[in-house]
């Protein structure tokens, strides 16, 4: 009999995957998956200082702006966001996801790579909330707890709220990975009020909230899906080994 307990072999079963398959989950599959994340991450005294927005399949044209706006290099178009700039990424970004790219390995194209896990059929955003109770919360009069409190405003600069969407962001990859889902992690993109519009057409970047501080509102997205069994590259494999087992942790 194995000694690795049903968790540690579901943990080891979680890790990124850049590419999903056009395979979509079913909804309630989903939905019951983020609801016992809910359910089972636990919060200080039930306050909640993140959202999730979830953007499922039918948001396709919207992920796509993001997959253009999560190019992975430093380059011109992120520190010169101009209509010009975002339509010659958009055109490296078409030629990079492309099938003929794909049969390739999907190589740099004019030096840029994109995180396309923010491409999976459900995209998970996980977002600052400025309130501390909900409405139900508010209107449980029987909960002398929460009387203690006001519904004050967080700072978005406070880091309570990242630790608790992180709790929940691992949680819930861990629960997909017991579905045999992957869950992806990405924070590599960008954003800029230029971008919003080119010639005069607006673009929706809502996924993004349409905020030219985004990093400083949303803490990372959670790509969920299948894999793609047809493509074997993993980008996410590091090219830095882990450190040592007691470089990171010391009994005191």
């Amino acid at each position: 009999m194995s000694d690795e307990s049903i968790i540690s072999e579901i943990m080891s079963k979680r890790h990124n995957t850049q590419f999903f398959s056009d395979k979509v989950p079913d909804k309630s599959l989903v939905e019951k998956i983020l609801k016992d994340a809910h359910t089972l991450t636990p919060h200080k005294n039930n306050f909640y200082r993140y959202k999730v927005n979830v953007w499922g399949p039918e948001h396709k044209e919207q992920k796509r702006l993001i997959g253009i706006y999560s190019v992975c290099t430093k380059t011109f178009y992120q520190k010169n966001p101009t209509e010009e700039n975002f339509k010659k990424l958009e055109n490296i970004f078409d030629r990079w996801i492309s099938k003929e790219n794909a049969l390739k390995g999907y190589p740099p194209v004019d030096g840029c790579l994109f995180n396309s896990q923010v491409l999976a059929p459900y995209l998970l955003v996980y977002t600052h909330n400025p309130f501390y109770k909900t409405k139900s919360q508010i209107e449980n009069v029987s909960s002398c707890w929460h009387k203690l409190f006001d519904n004050r405003i967080s700072d978005p600069e406070d880091l309570d709220w990242i630790i608790q969407a992180s709790m929940h962001g691992i949680t819930t990859s861990y629960l997909c990975a017991e579905k045999n889902l992957r869950a992806s992690f990405c924070r590599c993109f960008f954003s800029d009020d230029n971008l919003t519009k080119i010639v005069n057409k607006p673009r929706d970047s809502s996924i993004l909230l349409n905020s030219s501080s985004v990093k400083k509102e949303i803490t990372f997205l959670l790509g969920i899906g299948y894999s793609d069994e047809n493509l074997t590259i993993d980008r996410y494999l590091s090219p830095m080994i882990k450190p040592k087992f007691d470089e990171i942790v010391e009994w005191k």
